[in-house]
């Protein structure tokens, strides 16, 4: 940051000691560190005589974390299988229907070959204009990144150039694998893994595996977990560790969801992580509302809005061993924000929850303007925003930062690239091979790889398809949850209509 920033309004901290402030304000160092969550009208702190002090007239939140991904898919609309009517009972059922390589697998394999960087950042902005500022499942990017735009919590190292977080969306391969694991478990890191992702009982083996190998400890946090029940996290609780719920693509897939409250009950923390658009959500602040709904229509209220809401800031945040960096407005944290509208001053919970994209105002990291109003973006002193429309809505992006190398391609220039890939896709493979011969790796092109080990070309051996007659790679998936979306949530028989009152959020 070239100087201070200061942001006033009603204050959402997720700190324990601090919770909410109703007149406060935000103080944000040129380092890139809060230096003070206090009421508005207390003594500034020294440093910020001069600083960007901008009125937001909402609500500051942390920046939502979204600790369940698969960004590479998320360019793709929702995806119900044809014929399909009765829900799946593994995830290792719906790769195999016979839909899926021609309508999930090559359109994202194709797009991450022929316009790797522009499609990345494409995602990236879904996930920012829901208030995102650090998403899980962005690895594979043929080199690693950190500093575009959205946190890469894979390959996030605020700068300390020391990963921290693993990975694995399969059983890993052998007895050694889990050993690393649970080494870097023991070494205070983190270790992100799909587990018992279905409703077959046998998928409990998995979570068996993992407790043998000394791999429920803190730090790891286990996504889905919806085989498991009462007694499993009973068992696992006093070893440390947290779940991802990811609330609409277990109830899109499977027609049943992780048992929250009774990891809630055994004391394992929950997270919120929005999976991928094929059966997910549209971005992070889309997920809180399906976690909400479930809590309304089959939980009988159990959960708090500030529990829910807590699974998307501080609780991921403490997941990864990252309490101490992001997921709070706390002096010392990163300064990822989120402002909205403040339309329920009675509950600042329940406001977040019931805030869709149209209520967001602004989305910073570090303390950095990525996106929001065009008034606030140019009070906190963005210096390449530019337009963008999500349907009726306008709001201003920055993409363009001079110190990162990589965000130097605006967002018209990020919608060029990917029609230009797509309109003359062979033409852009023959221009690519030749970029790809460049000696210097970071002047090669990026490839943004699928991340699910069954579509990933390195792993299958299979060639990317970009031809037309071949693949077919459909219009880029709308940003905003929108009428077309709720469309295709009501009709598609695999839920079993326990998704369709989402679209009442949006009203």
């Amino acid at each position: 940051m070239d100087s201070p920033l200061v942001l006033t309004g009603r204050v959402v901290t997720f700190d324990e000691d601090q919770p909410e402030l109703d007149d406060g304000a935000v103080y944000i160092g040129a380092d890139e560190l809060i230096a003070a969550v206090q009421p508005r009208t207390a003594p500034a702190p020294a440093g910020f005589e001069s600083a960007r002090k901008v009125r937001t007239g909402g609500v500051i939140y942390p920046g939502l974390i979204d600790l369940h991904g698969h960004i590479a898919y998320n360019s793709l609309p929702l995806w119900s299988p044809p014929g399909r009517k009765d829900p799946y009972t593994s995830r290792y059922q719906w790769p195999g229907d016979r839909s899926y390589e021609g309508m999930i697998s090559d359109p994202a394999n194709a797009l991450g070959a022929l316009c790797g960087k522009a499609h990345l950042k494409f995602l990236e902005t879904k996930a920012v204009v829901g208030g995102t500022t650090a998403i899980q499942g962005t690895a594979k990017t043929g080199r690693p990144f950190e500093g575009w735009l959205v946190r890469n919590i894979e390959h996030e190292t605020f700068m300390t150039k020391k990963k921290t977080v693993y990975v694995s969306a399969l059983p890993l391969r052998d007895d050694a694998a889990y050993e690393a694991q649970a080494a870097h478990l023991k070494a205070k890191q983190a270790f992100v893994y799909h587990l018992s992702e279905g409703t077959d009982p046998k998928l409990i083996e998995e979570y068996d595996k993992i407790r043998d190998e000394h791999c429920l400890a803190p730090g790891f946090a286990a996504i889905h977990c919806t085989a498991l029940d009462r007694g499993n996290y009973d068992e696992w609780s006093p070893l440390g560790g947290s779940i991802v719920w990811s609330p609409f693509s277990n109830l899109w897939l499977y027609r049943g969801t992780t048992d929250v409250l009774a990891a809630r009950a055994a004391g394992v923390r929950i997270c919120l992580g929005a999976d991928w658009s094929p059966s997910g959500s549209k971005n992070l602040l889309g997920e809180l509302k399906v976690a909400d709904l479930w809590n309304k229509t089959k939980l009988a209220g159990e959960l708090t809005t500030q529990e829910i809401c807590a699974m998307a800031t501080r609780n991921p945040a403490d997941a990864v061993n990252w309490g101490e960096r992001i997921g709070r407005l706390k002096a010392g944290l990163h300064g990822d924000v989120l402002v909205t509208t403040d339309r329920l001053p009675d509950d600042p919970y329940r406001n977040l929850i019931e805030s869709v994209e149209r209520d967001v105002l602004l989305v910073a990291i570090n303390g950095q303007p990525f996106y929001g109003t065009t008034k606030l973006m140019k009070a906190t002193g963005a210096q390449h925003a530019e337009p963008i429309r999500l349907g009726r809505l306008r709001r201003s992006i920055q993409l363009i930062y001079d110190d990162v190398p990589e965000a130097d391609m605006g967002w018209q220039a990020v919608l060029d690239d990917i029609a230009a890939a797509t309109k003359d896709p062979l033409g852009r493979y023959f221009e690519l091979e030749k970029q790809h011969g460049n000696p210097d790796p970071e002047k090669q092109p990026l490839w943004l790889m699928t991340d699910k080990p069954w579509d990933d070309p390195k792993v299958t051996g299979k060639e990317v398809k970009i031809l037309p007659q071949v693949v077919r790679i459909p219009p880029l998936d709308t940003l905003v949850h929108d009428k077309a979306y709720f469309d295709a949530v009501d009709a598609s028989p695999l839920h079993g209509g326990l998704l369709s009152g989402l679209r009442d959020y949006y009203v």
